[in-house]
C-alpha cells in the first residue's frame, strides 16, 4: 500500500483551511474499495494531484490504477502524461494507443504535444501551439482530465518540510499554512511579525487570516498584530495605496457607514500612484528562491503567495462600506464615493494580474453607479466581458488540468511576470512571453 501523509489544504481568502486529506497507506483505502467506482475515481484524483505536484510515488499510485484488466480511460491518460513528464516518449504513445482512448481529443492533443515538447523551446509553448495546431479544442466538460490545480490548493506537506527549514524559511513557510501557527507556535509567530520588515509577506499573512471567522482565536490574537505592523511599515505617508487602505479600514467593521471626513480621508489615498511595492514577480522570485529544495512544487507555492499579497480583500471590504453607506449619504456624498472607487480600481487595473484586473474592474463598476454615469460604466463592463473572454480561453485549453508537474510549474514564472500577457495569448489576442 501507498504510505502518503500530504495534506491538500485550499487557502484562498474567504474558504478557510478546510483540511483535504491524502488518501493512502493506512488511512482507509481498504475500507473504499468495497464501492470500486467510487473509489477509482477518487483515487485517480488523488494520483492526478501527485503528477501535478511532482511527488515521487506518483508512479506506485499509477501502477496500482492501471492493475484492473480494463484500466479507466483517466488511468491512460495520467500514464500518458506521467511518461511525458519522463521523457519516454514511445510509452507516452503506448497508453495512447489503446482503443477505449485513442481516439479521445485529449489523446490528440497529448500526442501532438508529444511530437512538439523535444523541439520546442519550453513546455508552455509546445502545449500553446499543440492545442493552436488542433484548432483549439474545448475540453471544459473533459471527463477525463482530473479537476483543475486550483492556484490556492497547498500541495505539500509543510510539517514536513518545518524540520528541515532554515531560519528564514520558517515564517514563510508558517504564513503559506497558517494553521500550523496554532499554540503553541502563536508567540513566536507574534515575534516574527513584529520583526518582519516584508509588507508583501505580512500582506499574505493578513489575507490569509482575514479568511477566517473573525471570532476564530487565531484571527483574534494575530490580525491585529500584523495589521499594526503593516501600519508601522507604512509610515506616516503610506508609498502604496494597498498599505493606504489597509490603515484606513483597519478596525472598522465591513458595514461601517462612511462619514465625510473619511471620505476626505479616502480622496488623498486614490490619489497615490501605485497600488502595491513590491510587483508581484519580483515577490514571487523571491518566494520561489525560498521554497526550492524545501516544498514539492514550489513555483506553485510561490505563486500562491504572490497571489494572496496583492491584497484583493480590501476591495470587497471598501465596496462593502460603499454599498451600506448609500443610503446614508447625499447625492452630491454618493458621487464623491463612486470617483473614488473608480480611482482605487485605476490602481488595480495598472496591475498585471487577473485577480487585480478583476477587481479593479468591479470597483470602476460599483463607482460608475454610484456615480451615474454610463460611459465609464459600460467601459467598465466592457473591459470585465473581454476579461472573462481570456479567462474562458484558458479553460478551453483546460491549461490547469493537465497533470503535467513541468508545464504546471513552468506556467508560474510568466503569470507573476504578466497574467495578463498569459492569457490574452491563449485568447489569441497575443503572443506568449
Amino acid at each position: 500500500m501507498l504510505r502518503w501523509a500530504l495534506g491538500l489544504v485550499p487557502v484562498a481568502a474567504g474558504g478557510g483551511w478546510a483540511a483535504f486529506e491524502w488518501l493512502g497507506g493506512r488511512r482507509g483505502l481498504v475500507a473504499v474499495e468495497s464501492d470500486s467506482e467510487s473509489w477509482a475515481d477518487s483515487f485517480t484524483q488523488q494520483v492526478a494531484l501527485a503528477c501535478f505536484s511532482g511527488h515521487p510515488d506518483a508512479g506506485a499510485g499509477l501502477d496500482r490504477l492501471l492493475q484492473p484488466l480494463t484500466p479507466g480511460r483517466p488511468a491512460r491518460l495520467l500514464g500518458a502524461c506521467l511518461s511525458m513528464e519522463r521523457g519516454d516518449w514511445s510509452r507516452v504513445k503506448w497508453h495512447l494507443g489503446f482503443s477505449n482512448v485513442r481516439d479521445a481529443p485529449e489523446a490528440h492533443l497529448l500526442r501532438e504535444l508529444a511530437d512538439r515538447r523535444p523541439r520546442a523551446p519550453d513546455w508552455r509553448h509546445a502545449f500553446l501551439d499543440a492545442w493552436t495546431a488542433l484548432g483549439r479544442p474545448d475540453f471544459r466538460k473533459s471527463t477525463l482530465l482530473p479537476q483543475p490545480l486550483e492556484w490556492n490548493l497547498l500541495l505539500a506537506d509543510t510539517s514536513a518540510a518545518w524540520d528541515a527549514a532554515t531560519e528564514a524559511q520558517r515564517f514563510p513557510l508558517a504564513v503559506l499554512h497558517p494553521e500550523s501557527l496554532m499554540e503553541p507556535r502563536q508567540e513566536w509567530a507574534l515575534a516574527q511579525v513584529r520583526a518582519s520588515q516584508s509588507v508583501p509577506l505580512l500582506m499574505v499573512l493578513c489575507q490569509q487570516l482575514h479568511s477566517l471567522d473573525a471570532r476564530a482565536p487565531l484571527s483574534q490574537r494575530l490580525r491585529p498584530v500584523v495589521e499594526e505592523r503593516l501600519g508601522q511599515l507604512a509610515g506616516s505617508s503610506s508609498p502604496t495605496l494597498q498599505l493606504a487602505l489597509l490603515s484606513f479600514l483597519a478596525g472598522s467593521p465591513r458595514t461601517a457607514l462612511f462619514v465625510r471626513r473619511e471620505l476626505e480621508a479616502l480622496e488623498k489615498l486614490v490619489a497615490l500612484p501605485e497600488w502595491k511595492q513590491p510587483s508581484s514577480e519580483q515577490f514571487f522570485l523571491e518566494m520561489r528562491a525560498l521554497f526550492e529544495g524545501l516544498l514539492l512544487a514550489p513555483g506553485h507555492h510561490a505563486w500562491l503567495m504572490a497571489t494572496l499579497a496583492q491584497g484583493i480583500f480590501l476591495g470587497p471590504w471598501l465596496v462593502q462600506r460603499a454599498t451600506a453607506s448609500k443610503e446614508h449619504l447625499t447625492e452630491d456624498e454618493q458621487r464623491w464615493l463612486g470617483r473614488l472607487l473608480w480611482d482605487a480600481g485605476a490602481r488595480l487595473r495598472e496591475q498585471r494580474s487577473d485577480l487585480e484586473l478583476d477587481m479593479g474592474l468591479r470597483l470602476q463598476m460599483r463607482g460608475s453607479e454610484l456615480t451615474g454615469h454610463t460611459p465609464s460604466r459600460e467601459q467598465a463592463i466592457a473591459a470585465w466581458v473581454e476579461l472573462g473572454k481570456w479567462e474562458e480561453a484558458l479553460k478551453q485549453a483546460a491549461c490547469y488540468r493537465w497533470p503535467l508537474a513541468s508545464l504546471q510549474e513552468e506556467s508560474c514564472a510568466p503569470r507573476a511576470r504578466d497574467e495578463q500577457a498569459w492569457m490574452k495569448a491563449f485568447a489569441g489576442k497575443g503572443a506568449l512571453l
